[in-house]
């Protein structure tokens, strides 16, 4: 038994008694003998202090407690699902476009250790556990996360499971960073930013670098020679000691003799580095999903025979032939469906304005309402419907796929719709505006693929009888009709008795119903307070967003991305889910519990 000390000194004043067996966590300095550790929350400093170091021992990986592999892989959900509900994770510090993936979180496990929960496993770094995260990557999560760092402790990144929030945001950091070193370099707008594509982010991750992938990127699309060295890709974008770093940790792949990048004597080759981690990340990503199946399906998307009805506005300007050349005006309209604002004589890139076009003049509401923020720009669209992985055998026609950069595509990125791959899964047939400057099909690089994105449209439910409804005294019986067009909406867009009755309790609280309800404040209108700008209700009007069908549209568009809310198999899990992912509150649990009163008074 031994104390944790106030002062590095056996005399100082005892703060804890700690038995033998304690797990302190890394020590975060030394001092004659003693270490200092963080037992508690970072702000506790009842629990911050001394150990004498000759009483402390590493423990052997040996002895590290074994993981869960189901409760690992449905935490990585949880956590992608958190971050991506976040708007903001400081004030004016957005999340999107730079969002988490789940699969990729996964993936990185399975890469380091097998899920397996390691202590030091990468030559060079003091990372831990499953996914090996380093005392860099978690101080940078506590110290510029936010509120989604709030309540970490130091020690918890040696947590197997409770890691994987730093993981997640050094994921949405490099994504960040990419984009920063493109626009600082006059390749990409604030509006317009870069799309990383999985592979770029794997190679910023093994890098460790966002410039070393950036760099390997740009040496691709030059085409230089097969045999050019992957150190002379990467020296002008890394120090010397970077350098030294990688090649002391990814020599080879984790856990076999394949050489990955090299030696600094004897380095790999762009063309083998890049052949590499194009394979392995593939076999990861698709491993990744298996396992997502395996342990959580409510979040596998669902894709039912209710198709893509705007595939056939796509289909109807491909038969037409628009062409940049010849359709310059009609073009120009496209934009109009989004919020990208007049257009002048010269013809910006158009892919993203395509896609909003296909989607507003699909003749399916839920469909219109669901063109995202900022359209024009090929990144918004990463944000769109449900996620699909890349890796899924039975991505359907019409799928949204956003690319990363390439030289068929220029610019930051593109976005078109899914027809198929090539025999050989290298290539992705997209129809998609702006390519080769018209409305065609084209074949694009597979390893370029950022996103894949789905709205489900499983075909109407039966609607609940509004007349059996019990609502309560606060909603005026002039605001009374909109329970119908809510629960009508919510069967005509697939949801099932428990989410029509979850919506509407959500409405209930937000707005008693009331249409032209506005909290000037944060400036939040109508029947579900959707907010604009920052929020779901981007920059609609004022006036539009208190129109009950439409600010419905808008809710239920949000709520198609979120494949937990439709698979809810009964009224609480319905009600929590929209709370969280759909709606998101400031006090979720609170209003997760008042929610699901309303919701049981309602059909009481």
């Amino acid at each position: 038994m031994t104390d944790l000390f106030a002062e590095p000194s056996l005399t100082a004043k005892s703060k804890k008694d700690l038995f033998p067996g304690a797990v302190l966590g890394d020590p975060l300095k030394t001092s004659d003998g003693f270490l200092f550790f963080e037992l508690g929350a970072p702000d506790n400093d009842a629990l911050k202090g001394w150990v004498p170091k000759e009483h402390c021992e590493e423990r052997a990986d040996a002895n590290r407690p074994p993981l869960n592999e189901a409760g690992f892989v449905q935490e990585a959900v949880n956590v992608q699902l958190r971050f991506n509900a976040t708007e903001e994770i400081k004030p004016g510090v957005a999340l999107k476009p730079w969002i988490v993936s789940a699969d990729f979180l996964i993936a990185r496990a399975i890469f380091e250790t097998g899920i397996k929960n390691l202590g030091k496993n990468i030559p060079g770094s003091d990372g831990v556990g499953p996914l090996q995260v380093t005392t860099t990557e978690w101080k940078n999560f506590m110290d510029n996360a936010g509120d989604l760092a709030k309540g970490a402790r130091l020690s918890d990144r040696d947590h197997p499971v409770l890691q994987i929030d730093g993981a997640a945001f050094r994921q949405h950091v490099d994504g960040q960073a990419m984009s920063k070193i493109r626009l600082d370099a006059g390749k990409a707008t604030a509006d317009d930013p870069f799309v990383p594509s999985f592979l770029d982010m794997f190679l910023a991750y093994v890098t460790n670098s966002p410039a070393a992938a950036l760099a390997i990127l740009d040496g691709q699309s030059a085409n230089l020679p097969a045999n050019t060295s992957i150190k002379d890709v990467v020296k002008s974008a890394m120090s010397a000691a970077e350098l030294a770093a990688l090649f002391q940790a990814r020599e080879k792949l984790p856990g076999t003799s394949t050489v990955f990048f090299g030696t600094d004597a004897s380095p790999n080759s762009l063309k083998g580095v890049v052949e590499l981690a194009e394979s392995t990340l593939k076999t990861l990503l698709a491993d990744a999903f298996g396992k997502i199946k395996q342990h959580r399906p409510d979040m596998v998307a669902t894709v039912t025979a209710g198709g893509a009805p705007w595939m056939a506005v796509a289909r109807d300007a491909e038969a037409r032939h628009v062409t940049a050349a010849d359709s310059a005006a009609e073009i120009k309209t496209y934009f109009a469906d989004t919020d990208f604002g007049p257009v002048g004589a010269e013809l910006p890139a158009w892919c993203g304005a395509f896609a909003a076009h296909c989607m507003k003049q699909s003749g399916n509401p839920t469909v219109a309402a669901s063109v995202p923020k900022g359209a024009a720009a090929a990144a918004s669209w990463k944000s769109w419907g449900a996620d699909l992985s890349s890796q899924d055998g039975a991505i359907p026609q019409g799928a949204v796929i956003v690319l990363s950069p390439t030289p068929e595509t220029g610019g930051t990125g593109h976005v078109g719709f899914f027809l198929s791959f090539s025999p050989d899964k290298k290539n992705v047939i997209l129809l998609g505006g702006n390519q080769s400057k018209k409305v065609g099909e084209t074949p694009f690089a597979a390893d370029r693929i950022a996103a894949v994105r789905w709205l489900d449209l499983p075909g109407a439910a039966g609607a609940v009888a509004v007349d059996g409804i019990r609502l309560p005294a606060k909603v005026k019986q002039a605001d009374r009709a909109n329970a119908d067009i809510i629960i009508k909406a919510f069967a005509a867009a697939g949801y099932g008795r428990d989410q029509q009755i979850a919506a509407l309790a959500n409405a209930i609280e937000e707005s008693a119903l009331n249409a032209r309800a506005h909290a000037v404040g944060e400036d939040s209108v109508g029947l579900f307070q959707l907010r604009r700008f920052k929020g779901v209700g981007g920059k609609n009007s004022v006036e539009a967003l208190m129109d009950p069908a439409f600010n419905t549209q808008l809710i239920i568009a949000e709520a198609k991305r979120v494949p937990l809310f439709a698979k809810a198999a009964n009224l609480h899990d319905a009600v929590d889910a929209f709370v969280r992912f759909v709606e998101k509150p400031s006090d979720k649990p609170g209003q997760s519990a008042l929610r699901l009163r309303t919701a049981q008074a309602l059909i009481a």
